[in-house]
């Protein structure tokens, strides 16, 4: 789920529960069988003023909320659930972004519970554009071979 270039966005829903059934993609991915990119269960790309909040996550293919190149997203009241030995499920996800704030919520991840990024290898130190002003609090993160909060960047 998700879109490129949207505006004034609120995916809400009651503490409702998407399960993505992921896994699929993680027996593909653990058996070397896997021909493609796995998907993110959120992704919202050049977009503005998104609200992601009040939802049960649970069994993504891979990362869970991945905002990327936008700015003004408000990650609220989730509750993020993977198995820690699925692959790569990181919770929630931030690249190159402005002013996000990830607040009051609970993660258990195969991953990172929460990873900032300012992009990827070469296309990352090209494009240029960091993460900054990012607030997080009030979370409860499980992550036992992974980070709780994790900084990332290949910008450097």
């Amino acid at each position: 789920m998700g879109g490129t270039n949207i505006t004034d966005v609120v995916i809400t829903g009651d503490n409702g529960t998407i399960d993505v059934q992921g896994e699929f993609w993680w027996n593909k991915f653990h058996s070397k069988k896997l021909q493609y990119t796995r998907p993110y269960l959120i992704e919202v790309m050049f977009s503005s003023n998104v609200q992601i909040s009040n939802l049960t996550l649970i069994n993504s293919p891979s990362w869970n909320v991945h905002p990327i190149y936008s700015s003004d997203i408000l990650v609220q009241g989730l509750t993020i659930l993977a198995p820690v030995s699925s692959p790569n499920t990181d919770g929630v996800y931030p690249d190159s972004c402005t002013n996000v704030k990830i607040e009051d919520c609970y993660i258990v991840s195969g991953d990172d519970c929460v990873a900032v990024k300012s992009g990827w290898d070469q296309y990352g130190v090209s494009f240029g554009m960091p993460t900054k002003q990012l607030v997080i609090r009030r979370l409860t993160c499980v992550s036992p071979y992974s980070a709780a909060i994790a900084l990332e960047s290949e910008m450097s």
